[in-house]
């Protein structure tokens, strides 16, 4: 499996004990950022929009406003895998990250929501008084469906679980896993390590994947994890790595792979 480069496209809430937990789990995962700085800059944003919100008649008005705000502000680049912290720093995002970004905002803001996550993207459907919504983040245009029949033909979209991608270089990862599913807020932090897990492994950095893979695991085990997890088993196995870190790698890496795929790997 050596030179193969693996393309997850993860596009992709534990519901928040007290206000800011969300923001603080997702900023966790990347220790390095300027985290005071980056509760103080969406503080103040959520702030602005406080007011409006009491004033505002119309939710789906009110909501639109605020994506049109918050792309022009905050999400302005789309770039894949993304990290929560680069949509402050540097105005990139993706569909993660930007999903991230919102459920912050909404949890502030007291909106009921759902967000789901499907093999290859993840998106939000709100409730407001004028009945349900969906926000597709990374279309800064359009990205919130108001209409039912809309929503249907989205949801129905999404549903099929079909690979997008903008480029064809490249081998590109198909799951063996059917998901379209709700996910909690506070497990979008896991999400977010398993893209960084994915980052390490198109790089072939095996030890920061099953590290990354851990901490996913610990947050949110899911079936894309699983599958990464074995992906990464077989290639450490056909890799030249160095022998005594091979098996210290693939000893913590057994208890999380399939018995039949252990046997085809020796």
């Amino acid at each position: 499996m050596r030179g193969l480069t693996i393309i997850f496209f993860l596009f992709i809430s534990l519901f928040a004990q007290a206000q800011g937990s969300i923001m603080s789990a997702l900023l966790e995962t990347t220790p390095q950022a300027s985290k005071d700085a980056i509760q103080l800059e969406m503080n103040e944003f959520l702030q602005t929009f406080k007011d409006k919100q009491a004033e505002s008649k119309s939710e789906v008005r009110f909501l639109r406003s605020l994506v049109n705000k918050s792309h022009r502000k905050f999400l302005r680049r789309y770039e894949a895998y993304t990290q929560f912290n680069e949509v402050f720093e540097s105005g990139k995002y993706d569909c993660l990250s930007g999903t991230a970004f919102f459920s912050v905002i909404l949890d502030r803001l007291g909106y009921s929501y759902k967000i789901i996550e499907t093999n290859y993207h993840i998106f939000l459907l709100v409730t407001t008084n004028q009945g349900e919504v969906l926000l597709e983040t990374t279309d800064r245009l359009a990205g919130l469906k108001t209409s039912a029949e809309e929503i249907n033909q989205t949801l129905a979209l999404y549903k099929q679980n079909r690979l997008s991608a903008s480029t064809t270089e490249g081998t590109y990862y198909l799951y063996q896993t059917q998901l379209f599913r709700k996910v909690d807020a506070l497990q979008l932090s896991g999400l977010l390590y398993f893209n960084q897990a994915v980052v390490a492994y198109n790089q072939h950095n095996w030890t920061t994947c099953s590290e990354k893979l851990a901490k996913a695991r610990t947050v949110y085990n899911n079936p894309r994890v699983e599958e990464l997890t074995e992906v990464l088993f077989h290639s450490i196995a056909l890799s030249s790595m160095e022998e005594t870190a091979k098996k210290q790698l693939l000893k913590l890496l057994q208890p999380h792979v399939k018995i039949s795929n252990l046997i085809a790997a020796r």
